[in-house]
């Protein structure tokens, strides 16, 4: 994990009844709540959990649009630092260009469930 994360915008959001990890990468639907974003570029991707979110909980999300940065959990793909990384489904972060990006990893990872620190970026649907 980032030892220096810069975190700027944190909102509370309920969670679908499916619990989340911390550092998922999350998506919000129409009725307000979110879920983990799925293997695709269409969900609309919002930010990513600072803490474990029981099912139908309430939890802490690092909105993508605020300044900073987001520690972020990754797939099983080989990050480099300066990659672009994508939403990877369940919640995850990866190198599949044909999903939705979310910024540039400032850290490198080559295993499931390593944490980085990404500057994320919003760029809406």
């Amino acid at each position: 994990m980032g030892s220096t994360t810069s975190q700027a915008s944190g909102r509370t959001f309920q969670a679908t009844a499916v619990a989340i990890a911390p550092y998922a990468v999350v998506a919000l639907d129409s009725s307000g709540t979110i879920s983990v974003n799925g293997d695709n570029a269409t969900d609309l991707t919002i930010g990513s959990t600072t803490e474990a979110i029981a099912a139908s909980g309430y939890g802490n999300v690092q909105l993508f649009d605020a300044s900073g940065t987001s520690e972020l959990l990754c797939g099983g793909n080989t990050i480099a630092i300066g990659d672009v990384v994508y939403t990877d489904g369940s919640g995850k972060i990866g190198t599949d260009s044909s999903n939705r990006s979310v910024g540039y990893a400032l850290q490198a990872s080559s295993a499931d469930g390593d944490v980085i620190e990404v500057l994320t970026w919003f760029r809406g649907t």
